[in-house]
Parts: C-alpha cells; structure tokens; sequence
C-alpha cells in the first residue's frame, strides 16, 4: 500500500492536463465516443488504483458497452496515443503525444520538391510544417503511395474540411485507404467517383437526421460498408434511419449499431427488421409488465428480456399469462425473476402453458386445499393447508386408493389424538398394507383414516374471472407448490 496518496475529495477536485496537440490534431477528427473515452481514462490515469478504473466500469459510467469501449482504444493505439499492453484483462498505457512527432523519419526534403510545392499549392490557409511534410513523405515510401494519389486525397479532404484540417486526419484517411491497397491515382479515382454516387442516398440520411453540414468520409465509408459489404438496399438503410428517429436516437453511428446488429442476426430485409423490431417492442411490453406484477423496477428491460423473457416466450407463454403468473408469485412471495423463473418451469413440466390451463389448475389446487382444509378442521386442526398435507391427502387418496368409508373411520380415531396428522397416515398406512377395503375389516386392523373427496376436476378451464377472484383464489393457496 502506498506510503502517502491523495484522498478522494482530493482527487475529484483536481485537474486533468489535456495535451493541445490532442485537441488541435486529433479530437476534431475522431468519433465523439471515441473522445468521451479517452478523456475519461486520462482523468483515470491520475487515480490509476481506484476500484472503478476497469472495463466494466467504463462500460457502466460511459453508458457504452465494453465493445465500443475496445473498438475506441483501439482506435486510439492506431493513432499512436496509447498502447493495449493486455487484452484479458484489458490494460491500456497512454502515451505523450509529442513522441508522436519526434519518431518520423526525417527525409531530404528535395527529394520530394514537386510534390512539396504542389501540397502548399492545395493547402492554402496555413503554413505546412516540417513534421507535417515528414509524415506525407513517410506515405509515399512505407506504404507505397503515388505522389499524386496522396495529392488528391489531400485535396479531397480539404474541400471537405476546410483550409484548417489538422494533417493528422490527411494521415489517417490515407493509411485507412492504404489498408484497403488505394494507393494509385486510378484507385482514389475509383473511389472517390464511388462516393459521389452515395452522395444522394446519405443526403437522404442527412434530412432523417436535420444534418445540415457537409458529409465526412467516415459518413461515406460507412454508408458503403452498409451497402458492399452488408448487403443493405437503401430502402433498408433508410428504414432503419427513420425508425431510429422515432425513438430519438439519432447519428450515423447509431444507425452504423443497428445495422452491424442486424447484419450479425441476417436480418437483411425491411420485413425481417420490422417483424423482429415488433417481437421486441412486444417482449419489452411484456417485461415492463412482469416486472410490476413482481413489485420490481428496472431502467435498462433488455438484460430482463434476454435472461428471461425470450426464454419464457419461446417456451409458449403470452404476456397476459406471465402477468398472472407475475402476480401470482407477489402474492406467494415469490418477488424475484429466478423465483419467477423456476415457478414456470415447474408449471411448464405439468404442461400448463396457456392461460385457462394455469387458471384451471390453480382453481384445481384451491378445491383440493379446501377438501384438505375440511379434514383438518375434522381433526381439530386449525391452520392453513401446507405441502406436507397435500402430499399426504394425494397418497391416501391416489396411490393407496383408500375407500372413502374407511377413510371416514379412520378420521375418527385420529381426531383426539395429539398430532392428528401423523396418527391418521399411520393407521391408513396399516389399512393399506392389509388391504383393508371395508369398515369391518378395518376395525380388526385398529384403524385410523381420514375422509376427503377425490380431486375435483379441471372445471375452470375456459372460465373467465375477474380481478377480486383472481385475488381470493391467490389468497386461498397459503402454499403454492407444482
């Protein structure tokens, strides 16, 4: 444990150093999340042995999740400003900045003189510096560049940006083409031409999403991502743009999410999207519903649906029955969603999925408990019916199969004795081993029986009820055990 360390108040009342360079040369250019991220995590950095400086955290506290997290740091290593040391667990190093401009590999300068007069030519609004020129020259000989095609995707990004891009984002569209072999001026030819034909579909986006400014090339290279290698029409593209709208979630990496998400589930269509988008809008329906029939609250539904709801739905079960079955556990007070969960796979055992086959059943078990309920007040016994009793009633009844005139006898004698119950199974287990099956024979036997109707049917399927006997026949099972 360190000897001396700031406290916490401390901590949060300090200041965290942003490097200009940062703000001047990358932050314009880099997604917005992207930002969010490695701000926060040099903020981390100076109280780098907090118990929230993890993935985890980061995921909850940014409202991102642990993927988009990666993705930015990543994004991060590419442009030199940190360095992912390990993946499991993930552990970043940032890195300074100025490292980033002092390790170029220096190059005489008329070696590159025609090229170096016609960048200064297209650049018009500021002077080019020398670290600026040594990263375009360390394009053209690593990664293989024509002059010319570097010249024109220069070009291309100051009509976009304006005479006061940062280089560093020159840089990073070209490597990001580089990755993809666009090296040669027939290539950049090819695919700027292939921008120009997005222009009128993501003009389209842009009107979805009141975005008035110029598009980027990121924009632009989603767009064909989406469209060469998703597969995606634009009227699916525009759906999904117009649907995210609606819900207010509005961006270009927002509808990029949906997209990737819709890719990975081969949902490629405007008819697969929108009936999956209206089982979802169902199932979230049916959690918000299930957990306040629980006496529960949760502001993030989609851990609820994908942990039980969709299970439960595949299963057979219809909102309106996991309501019932919701309101049936509050009333045992069953008030989680695993006791919920186990509840259900109890019942889905019995083969009671549907609506009137829980309603019958459970009507079933109220009759049984208030035959039950007579015998102990035969007895003497004045208390609510537990599992104990019914497993009892059911082997007397069902798998010993003891006449009801025995039974009767045998409630008798047990009715002034001191545990009741426990005489009464005794004296019919006697009954049964000697197959007792007349009064007469059990008298001879020293009897002990108890008398109860056999189960009732299931006469309450396909009955309607209202909201006051739902809860009277909640309330008549003090026990609910399937």
């Amino acid at each position: 444990m360190s000897f001396c360390k700031f406290s916490t108040q401390m901590i949060a009342s300090d200041k965290t150093t942003v490097d200009n360079l940062f703000l001047s040369e990358f932050m314009p250019y880099a997604p917005e999340n992207f930002v969010k991220v490695y701000l926060y995590g040099l903020f981390k950095c100076n109280n780098s042995d907090s118990f929230d400086n993890e993935l985890e955290a980061f995921s909850r506290i940014l409202s991102m999740t642990e993927d988009e997290i990666l993705t930015a740091f990543y994004y991060w290593q590419e442009q030199g400003l940190v360095k992912v040391i390990e993946t499991s667990p993930f552990e970043v190093r940032y890195l300074p900045l100025k490292n980033l401009f002092t390790n170029v590999k220096k190059y005489k300068p008329e070696k590159f003189e025609a090229f170096t007069a016609q960048v200064q030519e297209i650049i018009t609004g500021r002077m080019i510096t020398v670290n600026e020129y040594a990263q375009y020259y360390d394009l053209i000989e690593r990664e293989k560049f024509q002059p010319e095609a570097l010249l024109m995707i220069i070009k291309y990004c100051i009509n976009l940006k304006g005479n006061n891009i940062g280089y560093s984002y020159i840089v990073t569209v070209a490597k990001n083409w580089a990755q993809e072999n666009i090296t040669t001026t027939e290539k950049v030819e090819e695919k700027l031409r292939m921008f120009e034909l997005f222009d009128t579909s993501l003009q389209q986006l842009n009107k979805i999403f009141s975005i008035k400014r110029q598009l980027t090339i990121d924009e632009r290279e989603m767009y064909q991502k989406w469209t060469d290698v998703f597969g995606f029409e634009d009227d699916v593209i525009l759906y999904v743009a117009k649907n995210l709208k609606k819900n207010k979630t509005l961006g270009y990496d927002k509808l990029n999410s949906k997209l990737t998400k819709y890719y990975e589930m081969k949902l490629l269509s405007v008819k697969e999207i929108s009936a999956f988008e209206e089982q979802m809008s169902q199932l979230f329906d049916t959690a918000k519903s299930v957990v306040t029939s629980l006496g529960l609250y949760y502001e993030n539904l989609e851990p609820v649906i994908e942990t039980y709801i969709s299970n439960w739905n595949n299963l057979g079960y219809s909102c309106d029955t996991l309501t019932l079955i919701g309101n049936f556990c509050f009333k045992k007070s069953i008030r989680t969603l695993d006791g919920m969960n186990k509840t259900i796979n109890k019942l889905y055992k019995l083969g009671l999925v549907s609506m009137d086959s829980i309603l019958g059943y459970i009507d079933d078990i109220a009759q049984y408990d208030k035959t039950i309920k007579n015998l102990l007040e035969k007895l003497g016994l004045n208390r609510n019916v537990n599992s104990w009793d019914r497993n009892f009633f059911q082997t007397w009844t069902e798998t010993w199969k003891i006449p009801q005139e025995v039974f009767d006898y045998a409630v008798n004698l047990a009715k002034d004795k001191i545990q009741p119950m426990q005489y009464l199974n005794k004296i019919l287990s006697t009954f049964h081993e000697n197959n007792v099956d007349t009064v007469e024979k059990a008298k001879l036997q020293t009897p002990t029986t108890s008398q109860v109707s056999n189960k009732p049917s299931h006469s309450s399927k396909g009955r309607s009820y209202s909201k006051e006997e739902l809860n009277a026949l909640f309330d008549s099972l003090e026990e609910f055990e399937v």
